[in-house]
């Protein structure tokens, strides 16, 4: 079947490649409840075309294991190293007293969020800036494998 045109594939490593990061968030909240996280790990496969989909696995701002299931695109900035970055997905780990702080996670258990993101990368090391909310920020470091 070597003749047939695959739609999507998963994961292609010839092709693909895989994005790993870590970072801290920083607040803009006076809140005391906030905790902030200790600590975030990612991993994304980078299409060549740019589409993005991963995991991140982290403590949210209230020290809660959470997870974040995600697609996205990057958009690459002609002739420069900088780059923006959107992703979508789904959202788990707000429990609680804490399980409100996310629109439909309530009732769900899991929240849609929407993560836009600017970025630097050379070679194939990567810092990322991401807008979470109106109260966050995210900053990330890389390395694309």
């Amino acid at each position: 079947m070597s003749g047939q045109v695959k739609a999507w594939e998963f994961y292609d490593n010839k092709k693909d490649d895989i994005y790993v990061w870590g970072g801290t968030y920083t607040h803009f909240s006076n809140s005391e409840s906030y905790r902030g996280a200790s600590w975030l790990l990612g991993a994304e496969v980078v299409k060549p075309n740019d589409h993005v989909y991963g995991l991140a696995l982290f403590n949210n701002s209230f020290d809660q294991f959470s997870q974040y299931f995600f697609y996205g695109k990057v958009f690459r900035y002609k002739d420069t190293n900088f780059h923006g970055k959107i992703t979508g997905g789904l959202i788990h780990g707000y429990k609680g007293e804490h399980r409100d702080n996310l629109y439909f996670n309530e009732q769900l258990g899991v929240a849609p969020v929407i993560v836009p993101g600017i970025g630097y990368q050379k070679n194939r090391w990567g810092i990322d800036l991401y807008l979470l909310a109106t109260q966050r920020l995210l900053l990330g470091v890389g390395y694309q494998f």
